[in-house]
């Protein structure tokens, strides 16, 4: 936990040598726009625990570091900051730029998001659904929970997970859709999560009915956020 609260502080003096040095449409609601991207970091984080404790398949996103957590001599959040940075890695290639502070902040978003889940994780390890409703329900749970943390996330504009950088800068090099990149992103990391598990367990493990689940409703959820909880948007960025 104190590991979690000293990268979001890092995350924060980070942010603020970025804003002196930008306008001030990024300098509007700070304070409160810092406070709903920590809780949606959390509350994102908290989904994928609960998602892996309903052992019905976890979002997509998560899908491949679930697996792999299975048989490697690392945490789920270990194995989800390392693939982050892959893709944080893997941006400036795509783009054929570097653009340092927005790098700089997905990093220390990944490094505070491993840390959160593995804090979930803890936080979960008494809860062990015991039978298939209660398994349904908390997968449910934590495709709403996740989907109030992407929706905050987002809202608050601060810094992107790397999940959703390298979507963006797929978008922009192939002049595609974002939806259409993103689907298409989760779809390659759900197949690969489902070869990870063949290969070292010879059946399926980590991906199952629930992962389509969430593929589908996560963002209807987030949507239905958008278009309900219009108290948020008193700190919007205007631009």
């Amino acid at each position: 936990m104190l590991r979690t609260v000293f990268l979001f502080g890092a995350c924060l003096l980070c942010f603020e040598r970025r804003k002196s040095k930008l306008g001030s449409v990024h300098n509007q609601h700070f304070k409160p726009r810092l406070a709903m991207f920590a809780v949606g970091i959390f509350l994102m984080t908290f989904g994928i625990a609960l998602s892996c404790k309903a052992d019905l398949g976890t979002s997509p996103i998560s899908s491949v570091p679930w697996v792999m957590s299975m048989f490697l001599p690392f945490s789920l959040g270990d194995i989800t900051i390392m693939m982050n940075i892959v893709m944080i890695l893997a941006q400036p290639l795509i783009l054929r730029a570097l653009y340092v502070r927005e790098l700089v902040g997905q990093l220390l978003t990944t490094l505070a998001f491993g840390c959160s889940i593995d804090f979930s994780m803890g936080l979960l390890d008494w809860f062990i659904p015991g039978s298939a409703l209660e398994q349904w329900l908390a997968c449910l749970l934590s495709i709403v929970v996740l989907a109030l943390g992407v929706f905050l996330e987002v809202r608050a504009k601060i810094f992107l997970v790397a999940g959703e950088g390298v979507v963006s800068v797929l978008a922009f090099v192939t002049q595609k859709k974002f939806s259409l990149i993103k689907n298409c992103f989760d779809i390659s990391l759900v197949t690969l999560a489902i070869i990870i598990s063949w290969v070292e367990f010879g059946t399926l493990q980590g991906v199952g009915a629930g992962t389509v689940v969430a593929a589908v409703l996560v963002g209807r959820f987030v949507h239905l956020y958008e278009s309900r909880l219009s108290f948020f948007d008193r700190w919007k960025v205007e631009a």
